[in-house]
């Protein structure tokens, strides 16, 4: 079955443009081309996109996904490794940002006042400084799967007292198990 460009870019939730750059840097390519001269995506052009969302979705560059998928088992594993390894470079900063910022708070003014704070005042905060509370979540998510001691630091220095820090701390976990 063939898809023409708004249907398969809605079907992978993606915008027509995107698909357009795609077939300019040769990642994507229709297969065919109507009698009106509209680009047709064969059941291979969707396969092929479905290989590509996954490997933005894990966060590879344009210019290495049209490596993988021309590559052997062997090239993609390496390619694939060397991704993962550098995840975890990203992540380890990330860590060291984050006791960095709870050092910070510690040992300024702020701390003294963060100690009264509520949660719905805190997601003002958050709010006020671009931080929906849907990012909220998933931040405080992935800060108890990865640093789950600190996390608790984090909580307590917000001023949570230990009933509400091991519900906080439940539920980050059970988001992470989704």
């Amino acid at each position: 079955m063939e898809l023409s460009i708004s249907k398969i870019a809605a079907k992978f939730g993606i915008s027509r443009s995107t698909l357009l750059y795609y077939e300019s840097i040769d990642l994507l390519k229709p297969s065919a081309r109507n009698k009106a001269g509209y680009r047709l995506y064969s059941d291979a052009d969707t396969e092929r996109l479905s290989k590509i969302m996954l490997f933005r979705e894990a966060g590879v560059p344009l210019a290495e996904i049209a490596n993988l998928l021309n590559a052997a088992n062997l090239e993609v594993t390496a390619l694939l490794l060397k991704r993962l390894g550098e995840l975890n470079k990203e992540i380890e900063v990330v860590k060291k940002q984050q006791n960095i910022i709870i050092k910070l708070l510690e040992n300024s003014i702020l701390y003294k006042n963060l100690r009264s704070l509520d949660e719905s005042t805190w997601l003002t905060i958050l709010n006020s400084a671009g931080i929906k509370r849907e990012t909220a979540e998933e931040w405080h998510s992935q800060f108890e799967k990865h640093s789950p001691l600190q996390h608790q630091n984090l909580l307590e220095l917000l001023g949570f007292d230990d009933d509400e820090i091991h519900h906080q701390r439940e539920h980050y976990r059970n988001l992470n198990k989704k």
